[in-house]
This record gives structure tokens, C-alpha cells and sequence, in this order.
């Protein structure tokens, strides 16, 4: 079975394979200002606690971490776009 970081190397590979030269140099300089920010070393790790937070689930309603965790564990799941 392969690892995650395998699964993620062989996909990064095809996108690089097939996709236009323009939109790679694009993905490539977004992913170098990226590195350069602090975001990476600022954002959570394994392991680490997350923050409580309240944030609109994908109904517009509003969902309160702490509520959440009162009857168990948590998963947060973001989803970018509006389709």
C-alpha cells in the first residue's frame, strides 16, 4: 500500500505532466511566495490543538467547534469554491 507521500509525489507528477507549461510556472511562483511566508511554520500540526472557532457550515449555518467536540471528536473539512 502506498503512503500518502507517495500517493501525493505521483499525483504532483501526472498535474506536472499534463498540465500547460503557463500553468505550472504559475502554481510553481504561488507555491515559492508560499514557502517564503511564515504561513507554513504558523499553521497547525499533527497533534497540535486547534483554536475554538465558530465558522458557517456548508448551509450557512453557524458551527461552533466547542459545540462540536461536547459530544465527541471532530473533523473540519474545507471545501474552496461555491459548485
Amino acid at each position: 500500500m502506498q503512503t500518502l507521500a507517495d500517493q501525493l509525489a505521483a499525483q504532483k507528477e501526472g498535474f506536472l505532466k499534463q498540465a500547460p507549461p503557463e500553468v505550472v510556472a504559475i502554481m510553481s511562483g504561488a507555491m515559492a511566495k508560499l514557502r517564503a511566508s511564515d504561513v507554513i511554520d504558523r499553521a497547525l500540526k499533527a497533534g497540535d490543538t486547534a483554536p475554538l472557532f465558530e465558522l458557517p457550515n456548508a448551509t450557512g449555518q453557524t458551527v461552533s467547534l466547542q459545540q462540536r467536540l461536547s459530544s465527541g471528536p471532530a473533523v473540519v473539512t474545507f471545501y474552496r469554491g461555491v459548485w
